[in-house]
């Protein structure tokens, strides 16, 4: 060997832009300005890793870095940012890159590397899709402990022009990314990639995507029920066979509109195969046409019309999915025989008010559309009272509108009918919406019960869809009683089912809760990453309602652990939404949490502003907890800013609130020890009135955590009591027993980062660390307080809401005409 030739270790990444080519085919000069710009935005993605550019050749980059983990942290950074340029720039200007990774010996000379491990890495760059990458087994050895890595092994691969076959693992940019594909899944896309896998392919078995499009509707607009629940059966038949993965009915309604031809809609719903058609309705009578393709070979495989009236739709329902398991030479398994033949006859009449209701819940809008869609299902019951799915369907709609009494009523008598026809699924259905009715009332284990009932017999029947909606209310109950190991496994169960059901909404659905449940516990940390990834999923599905409610829950929990500027931009996003569509409940909260906000920063009249707005809304939508504890935020506010004589007016009220609930739970003595500290600072207490309130706190106090991973605030106001008499002795013992705490709910965050964000960032927080606050934090409550002063005459002349009743004030009386207080400050 030449003394110019070094021999080393060195992780070695190939990158390739997807684009270039296409680009270069139709414009050069264009070509070349994409390829020029994305260098430098790899050159940037590379030095903070300290990587090194070694060459580039037309659209691929040589590059040595010396570290593994540095290496794929890099492309992970790389994608992101790749991923952030596109979506700002048009169609024309789009860059993606596939990334392979190798980490071996090399030769370099003349500061170029040469060998074996630099071919490796240009192979296995092949491997990788369009803003993925892939590393080898080697890489993998040295990254696999790094916790902020989410990575899955791809199998044995045989690679061109390699002589052994490596095994090679795909890196993910997110932990959202690597939950949104199971191994199985990764295996499928590579067989139909024709990836040569050496040891996997011979055992992957077979899995088809079908997707069921929107079933068109030639006749009257009034006949688009029919269309729908066609639609909808069809899916849920075909949902049931294991070897099919069939779009749900959420993401096909998305393209019930469109002008994008088959191929285009399998793409978009990543499926093999489409089956869709047409019907004519016409009275009872009714024809109806499919096509079956398959997508890969751009084929019809068959072309089939059914005629028949509402009597016979059930028949051909079934002859439909006998003839799709047939093309594909699936067998149609035993336990759905049994139910396609055990299936009784069903009045047509009452069938077709059935899924009239079915459609009109799916879309209905206000009140009306509700006491519509009631009608229907009572029509049903009429009709046929043997068919039991329209009984518990009624009884749900009830639940929506609070009548639990009478949801109640309607399921017994289901349930006597239910059972004298052996009517397993009826039994299920029913016992399920018990379940939520109980939940619901706060009977955790009476619904355990009835949703485990619900549970065995869905297993029993695969119906996997209700099975994973089961899963999440127990999941709900099991939270509710503290039992978070079982909640958290129902929850991942759920999940896994929808995932198998490549059902993104319900998905995202799970996510959100789980999120919540994370909240309940006090890890924040995890509570936001699901929720980040609930809205991923939802962003996919295109449901804003969903996203949004989900960003609001991410803009409270990041409130919580002081991450104010994501906090503001995620709460305000939805806010937007939710006054668009009149989420009244949601809109309160949101206005609640931009108070904290302000509370925190100590801008005490924007504060006072926001929660405000928030006692109207939680009035207009009647959530009366929210309402109690944003009166006494509202209290502490003007504390804060020094408007005594407000802040008296609604502690009061808080605690006036209190004092009349049955349930003192969580805001219990909180809004007593609020006031004490009030009453301190105005001198109309003593230290024994605060000696009695804290004695009566200790003892009251049983569990050492508290409720909701929140810090016992009822010790800081305590502390503060007493400092504002000049008791200092105790008023650090009761500052350092909140800090205490504040240290113990910090232990259930996971992430280290984000534990000690929640500990020293709020200015709470630092107070009851018994740190100063800094001269700038001190300016700027000295610049607000003088503010308040200035701005006196601008506070609004009239409440917008009573103190004393509740009564709303939106048309600015000076006097409660409920009650008769004044509504002037």
């Amino acid at each position: 060997m030449t003394d110019n030739v070094q021999k080393k270790l060195a992780a070695v990444m190939f990158t390739y832009l997807v684009e270039y080519d296409d680009y270069l085919k139709k414009d050069e000069d264009h070509a070349i300005k994409v390829l020029n710009e994305h260098k430098k935005i790899l050159k940037d993605n590379i030095k903070p890793y300290r990587g090194k550019i070694i060459k580039h050749l037309d659209n691929m980059s040589f590059v040595e870095f010396f570290s593994a983990t540095d290496a794929v942290n890099s492309a992970i950074k790389i994608h992101l940012n790749f991923k952030k340029e596109n979506s700002q720039n048009p169609s024309t200007f789009q860059m993606n890159l596939k990334i392979g990774i190798h980490m071996g010996e090399v030769y370099e000379k003349n500061n170029d590397l040469f060998g074996e491990g630099v071919n490796l890495a240009a192979r296995v760059q092949a491997l990788a899709k369009p803003g993925g990458t892939v590393t080898t087994q080697a890489i993998y050895n040295s990254i696999r402990s790094e916790e902020n890595i989410f990575v899955r092994d791809m199998g044995r691969v045989q690679l061109k022009n390699i002589k052994e076959p490596e095994r090679a693992f795909k890196i993910y940019t997110s932990k959202g990314e690597y939950n949104k594909e199971n191994s199985e899944e990764l295996t499928n896309k590579l067989v139909k990639a024709d990836v040569n896998l050496v040891d996997r392919k011979a055992e992957f078995k077979k899995e088809f995507s079908i997707g069921i499009t929107y079933i068109k509707n030639l006749g009257s607009e009034e006949n688009e029920f029919f269309c729908y629940g066609i639609t909808q059966d069809l899916i849920l038949e075909t949902s049931k066979i294991s070897k099919i993965k069939v779009s749900q009915i959420d993401q096909i309604l998305k393209y019930k509109e469109t002008d994008l031809d088959v191929e285009q809609i399998a793409k978009k719903l990543n499926s093999e195969y489409i089956l869709c058609g047409n019907v004519m309705k016409m009275g009872d009578n009714f024809r109806l046409s499919l096509q079956f393709h398959n997508i890969n070979k751009t084929a019809v495989l068959w072309n089939e019309t059914w005629e028949g009236n509402n009597d016979s739709l059930k028949d051909i329902k079934g002859k439909i999915l006998y003839k799709l398991l047939d093309t594909l030479n699936i067998e149609i398994p035993e336990s759905l025989k049994k139910i396609l033949k055990k299936e009784k006859k069903i009045s047509p009449e009452a069938y077709e008010y059935y899924v009239k209701a079915k459609y009109l819940s799916s879309t209905s809008k206000n009140k009306v559309d509700i006491e519509i869609v009631q009608d229907l299902y009572k029509k049903c019951i009429t009709l046929d009272p043997n068919y039991i799915e329209p009984r518990y369907k009624y009884a749900l709609e009830l639940v929506k509108i609070n009548e639990l009494d009478k949801a109640m009523s309607v399921l017994n008598d289901g349930l006597i009918v239910a059972k004298k026809n052996k009517d397993d699924p009826g039994i299920a259905g029913i016992n399920n919406i018990y379940g939520i009715i109980h939940k619901s009332w706060g009977r955790y284990e009476q619904a355990i019960q009835y949703f485990e009932k619900a549970l065995e017999l869905r297993v029993r029947e695969k119906n996997l869809q209700d099975e994973a909606i089961v899963l999440n209310g127990l999941a709900q109950c099991f939270a509710a009683l503290n039992n978070n190991d079982k909640a958290f496994e129902c929850y991942n169960r759920s999940i896994d089912i929808k995932k198998s059901l490549d059902d993104k909404q319900g998905v995202g659905n799970s996510l959100s809760n789980l999120s919540m449940n994370y909240r309940r516990i006090g890890d924040y940390a995890k509570a936001i990453e699901y929720s980040k990834e609930a809205i991923e999923y939802f962003n996919v599905v295109d449901n804003p309602t969903s996203e949004f409610r989900t960003k609001m829950q991410l803009g409270i929990y990041q409130v919580i652990i002081g991450h104010t500027q994501e906090a503001k931009k995620n709460l305000n996003e939805a806010l937007g939404f939710m006054l668009q569509i009149d989420d009244y409940k949601s809109a309160g909260m949101t206005y609640r949490y931009l108070g904290l906000i302000e509370i925190n920063e100590q801008v005490w009249e924007k504060a006072q502003n926001y929660f405000i707005k928030a006692l109207n809304y939680h009035q207009k939508a009647e959530n009366r907890p929210a309402f109690e504890a944003t009166t006494l935020f509202l209290g502490l506010s003007y504390y804060y800013g020094n408007s005594y004589e407000l802040a008296e007016k609604f502690i009061k009220k808080a605690v006036q609130i209190t004092a009349r609930r049955t349930n003192v739970s969580f805001y219990g003595k909180t809004a007593r020890a609020a006031d004490m500290m009030l009453q301190t600072k105005i001198e109309k207490c003593k230290e024994k009135d605060v000696d009695i309130l804290i004695a009566e706190i200790e003892k009251d106090i049983e569990n050492e955590f508290g409720e909701s991973g929140w810090i016992k605030r009822e010790y800081w106001y305590i502390s503060q009591s007493y400092k504002n008499l000049g008791v200092d002795k105790k008023a650090t013992k009761y500052r350092k027993i909140a800090y205490k705490h504040l240290l113990e709910i910090a232990k259930f965050i996971s992430d280290e980062q984000i534990k000690n964000d929640y500990i020293n960032f709020p200015t709470l927080h630092k107070l009851m660390k018994g740190e100063e606050i800094k001269p700038e934090v001190l300016k700027v409550k000295k610049d607000v307080t003088d503010l308040n002063v200035q701005v006196k005459d601008k506070v609004p002349k009239v409440f917008l809401f009573c103190s004393s009743c509740g009564f709303n004030n939106e048309n600015k009386f000076k006097f409660c005409p409920q009650c008769g207080s004044t509504l002037t400050p």
